[in-house]
Parts: C-alpha cells; structure tokens; sequence
C-alpha cells in the first residue's frame, strides 16, 4: 500500500520532471523559429543560385552543341564536371538524442522500406540513427558520421561531402517540417550532373569566364550539391525541433495528468487519516464512557 512518504517523493519527482519537460519545449522553440528564418531564406538563395547556374550552363551551350554533333554526350544527358563512381548512396538523417518526438522513428520506416534489398550503399546520420540500423540490420555495412543536433560544425559537413559527392546517385531521407504540428518523412534525390533541356539554347546575356568554364561550372556544381545538403540537414533540425514541441506539450499533459491523480490519492490518504484519528477519538471517548 502507497504510503505518504512516497506519494510526496513521487510527486516532488514528477514535478520535477515537468519543469525539465517545459526547458526542454522552450529550447526548443526559440531553436525551431531560428531555423525556421534561415531555411525559408535559404531556399530563396538556393534558388537564385541554381538560376545563375542554369545561365552559366547556357551559355557554354556552343561547346555542349559540339560535344552533342560529335556523339560524346546525349542530347538529353547530364553534364557533370566531377568524377562519380557510378553508385547510389542512401543517407539517413536522424539525431544524436532522444525527446524529438515521432519524426525520427517515422522517417527511418521509409528509409528501411524504400533501401530494403535495394542495391545501395548505407549512410548513417546521428547516434540514434546508427543505433536503429544496427538493431535492425546488423549485417549491413555502412558508414557513419555525426553532425550536431543542432548549427553546422563545417569541418564535419566537408567529412560528409567529400564522401558523398563521389556517388552517381544521392538519396537522402530526412524529417521535414509542414507546420508545428506536422512533419512528414522525406526523401531528397541529389543525382550527378545537370540535366540537359532537349534544346540547347543560348541566353541573351554573354559571360566571359575566368579562368575557364569547365572550373567555375565544376565549382558551381560542387557547391550546389553542399547547399542543397546542407539544406536538407536544415530541414531535418527544423522538423525535429518541431516535432520535439509536440512531444514536450504531450508530456507536460501526462505530467499534469498524473499530478492530480498522485494528488487525488494524496487526498484520499489524508482523509482516511483524518477519519482513522476521528474513530480512534470516538472509540476512546466511547471506552470512557462505559468505565
């Protein structure tokens, strides 16, 4: 039987736990509104960026032209200035704790669903990643790096680049924030190259190139493929910090839920107390009476 000793200890533990819960969902949505602000002006850049590509590539449209006649490259083939391995690498990022709510877990079901006896090459994301692969298929090579939860350790995003850039075939799954209260599993396909458009076509404006075209497209291309990287592990933070408030709002409501229970019982305690002490003084009073 719960003593009251013990409904005071479980409720100073409980309380406790609901004002780390609630740190928790603060940090949390002060994080997830900063990040918020970087992606959506990121991906205007993103996109800006991708358009002064496209121009760049236009505009060596004579050459492409030439390789085209000549037989060396496909009208609608890529153009890439980086070498590939003719690969496909699936990544999965996820996180290196706990408390991020649902969107982890969910969006590792995709990536185990859509790789499962697929011919690719595994790459794990997050302490917690690697931790759900091995559970789960423990035969499996792969590699692994670790990224913050939270920022970009920049040394660490070039570790993960440069290896994954040497695959024909990128695909990247990660959780990605619709709204507060909706995070949905994802995947990015980054493939090698620029498609060409089945015209080749020159733009109106001509560039000079320093020092050639084939190095600034290759720097274009190179650097592309960090961003829109980058960008996916921007939007996997945003949607775990998301889905964190959520699961911090869930476990304040339990809290809350099993301190009126715990005080409920806590009440009953104390009347039962009260009445024992009241029959107690009743039956000595009775006791009196009768000597």
């Amino acid at each position: 039987m719960v003593n009251e000793k013990d409904l005071r200890e479980e409720i100073s533990q409980v309380g406790s736990l609901g004002q780390l819960v609630e740190v928790y969902g603060e940090i949390a949505s002060f994080r997830m509104k900063k990040i918020r602000d970087f992606v959506l002006k990121n991906r205007d850049f993103l996109n800006s960026i991708n358009d002064i590509f496209k121009e760049a590539l236009s505009n060596y449209s004579r050459k492409l032209a030439q390789l085209v006649e000549k037989g060396k490259l496909k009208k609608s083939g890529k153009v890439t200035f980086l070498a590939h391995n003719g690969k496909t690498v699936a990544v999965f990022i996820s996180a290196n704790t706990g408390f991020y709510g649902e969107v982890v877990q969910e969006t590792y079901k995709k990536f185990l669903k859509e790789t499962k006896d697929q011919d690719v090459e595994v790459t794990m994301i997050g302490r917690l990643g690697r931790s759900l692969f091995v559970g789960t298929q423990p035969k499996i090579p792969y590699t692994y790096f670790e990224l913050p939860d939270y920022g970009i350790d920049r040394s660490k995003m070039a570790e993960v680049v440069r290896h994954l850039v040497q695959y024909e075939r990128i695909l990247v799954y990660f959780g990605k924030y619709k709204s507060v209260i909706t995070q949905t599993p994802s995947r990015f396909t980054i493939s090698a190259g620029t498609k060409l458009d089945e015209d080749i076509k020159e733009t109106p404006v001509t560039y000079i190139f320093e020092p050639s075209v084939e190095k600034l497209l290759m720097f274009f291309e190179t650097e592309i493929f960090a961003s829109l990287f980058d960008q996916s592990i921007r939007e996997s933070q945003l949607a775990k910090f998301a889905s964190r408030i959520l699961a911090m709002d869930k476990a304040n409501q339990n809290i809350d839920k099993r301190l009126r229970e715990l005080n409920l019982e806590r009440l009953k305690l104390s009347h039962k107390k009260v009445a024992r002490k009241q029959l107690n003084s009743l039956t000595s009073v009775m006791f009196t009476d009768v000597v």
